[in-house]
């Protein structure tokens, strides 16, 4: 069993943890099998973070790496730390020279291929994809982003820790999602003051569904909206947190 693990999955230890803020952990991975692997911004990384062996039940959760060295087998992880789920509880306990299972790096979202300018919509577990904007030969030029967010001043503390603050706008969630409004329009306002052809949206279900729904009626094509739900209450198995 222990080969079947070491084939399908790799050893990594944690290198580095810096935390951001009071929610937000920057992580540090390397990994032997990480040298000389491909990646391509938006390419995402799974986190075995419960479970140790084929026998068990593994808790996988997936994560968009904001930068990654094939050099020296290094990925880079903005994990946001909520509380709700053994993803969360893993990162909360993790410590330098933790030792884990990943498997990846495996195609998610090509941020290169999104022409500019270009309007990102996430949340919280969209951070690190939205860095990882900065590994693309345009990196963060021509960018517009809009987060739905928990706490507007936590997450300012890391937008501007990684340089997007100027091209961001924070909207802090409300009960029953009465602040999708006010996301919906800072939305449409964007793409139309900047010029933005293209969306990604990421994130939380509902609020993709939603803001596609908002593009479509809008005129904008299917094929210029990439959608990458990385959550929804009450369900795994999706691209994210």
């Amino acid at each position: 069993m222990s080969l079947l693990l070491d084939i399908s999955t790799r050893e990594a230890e944690v290198r580095h943890i810096e935390e951001v803020g009071a929610r937000f952990r920057l992580v540090s991975f390397t990994a032997e099998r990480f040298r000389n692997a491909p990646w391509t911004p938006g390419d995402m990384v799974q986190v075995i973070a419960s479970g140790s062996t084929l026998l068990g039940v593994w808790e996988v959760r997936s994560y968009t790496p904001l930068a990654f060295d094939p050099v020296t087998g290094t990925a880079e992880i903005l994990w946001y730390v909520h509380g709700n789920g053994p993803g969360s509880d893993w990162c909360d306990s993790a410590e330098v020279g933790t030792l884990c299972r990943l498997v990846g790096p495996r195609r998610a979202l090509s941020l290169p291929k999104q022409q500019r300018p270009l309007l990102f919509f996430g949340d919280e577990t969209s951070f690190s994809t939205a860095v990882a904007l900065r590994e693309t030969p345009s990196r963060h030029r021509d960018v517009r982003f809009v987060f739905e967010v928990d706490s507007v001043e936590e997450a300012r503390v890391v937008i501007e820790r990684f340089g997007i603050g100027d091209s961001t706008r924070l909207i802090a969630r409300e009960a029953n999602d009465r602040h999708l409004d006010e996301v919906e329009h800072e939305v449409l306002d964007t793409r139309r003051s900047t010029g933005a052809a293209n969306g990604v949206l990421t994130g939380k279900a509902s609020s993709i569904q939603r803001l596609y729904r908002a593009f479509r009626a809008a005129g904008v094509p299917g094929r210029q909206i990439t959608n990458v739900p990385y959550w929804t209450p009450g369900k795994r198995g999706l691209k994210g947190h």
